[in-house]
């Protein structure tokens, strides 16, 4: 699979007063990383296209931020699913090489997310973010917006973690990886160290990345073999 490609920003907020963070934690990734041709992104910001809804006004598959949310939402917790939604961006049709080609989706939403039963993996009753390697990730800020008057510095945390986990770091391969479910963390002090409960190991993972800087030695060279290999598919 194709590790340079670009990345679409999506949102469902209705306003964006957090994308500072987005944009500033991108930025980090590609420093850390040495990336020589930073990727193309494009921001969709609230995306509709001009057809998301059909004539009997239901919203139609792939057209909107509403469409994605509203697939992957269980009614009954009235919680997304992290599972489904990240399914839903590994199969949309714009991957057709005819249409946008393969990419990066880097989606934000409102609304809580939880982690089904799936895979041998428990279920979490809710996670903050999560990513499908080389395709796309999805952060809910439900849980984090606004935590001690910080959301400038947990969202960029978050952010920077799943564009991590969503280019394959860390690398499994590692003796001080471990597995949480079935998606490799860190046990180095890294912000791609296990996170469970909000807000108290964002608060932890915020104030080690800015005393310890984000990314442990190994994590960083894993971060820079990738946007190398990067860097050569676009030579």
């Amino acid at each position: 699979m194709k590790t340079f490609k670009p990345l679409n920003l999506m949102n469902d907020k209705g306003f964006w007063p957090e994308k500072v963070a987005i944009v500033d934690a991108l930025k980090e990734v590609l420093t850390l990383g040495k990336c020589r041709s930073p990727m193309p992104v494009r921001d969709y910001g609230r995306y509709r296209d001009q057809e998301w809804r059909g004539q009997d006004d239901e919203l139609v598959p792939y057209r909107s931020v509403d469409w994605y949310v509203y697939d992957a939402l269980d009614e009954r917790r009235m919680q997304v699913n992290s599972e489904r939604i990240l399914e839903s961006f590994a199969s949309e049709p714009w991957r057709n090489e005819d249409m946008l080609g393969d990419h990066y989706d880097l989606f934000i939403m409102e609304e809580d997310m939880f982690s089904p039963s799936e895979n041998g993996e428990p279920e979490r009753e809710y996670v903050v973010g999560k990513a499908q390697r080389l395709t796309a990730a999805v952060i809910s800020t439900h849980r984090i917006d606004h935590i001690w008057g910080m959301p400038y510095s947990y969202l960029k945390t978050e952010v920077m973690r799943q564009l991590c986990f969503m280019f394959g770091v860390p690398d499994l391969g590692r003796d001080d990886v471990t597995l949480e479910g079935n998606s490799p963390r860190c046990r180095n002090v890294c912000i791609l160290r296990p996170a469970r409960d909000a807000p108290e190991d964002w608060e932890r993972l915020t104030r080690d990345r800015l005393v310890h800087g984000p990314l442990c030695d190994d994590c960083t060279i894993d971060l820079r073999a990738f946007f190398d290999k990067a860097d050569r598919q676009n030579d």
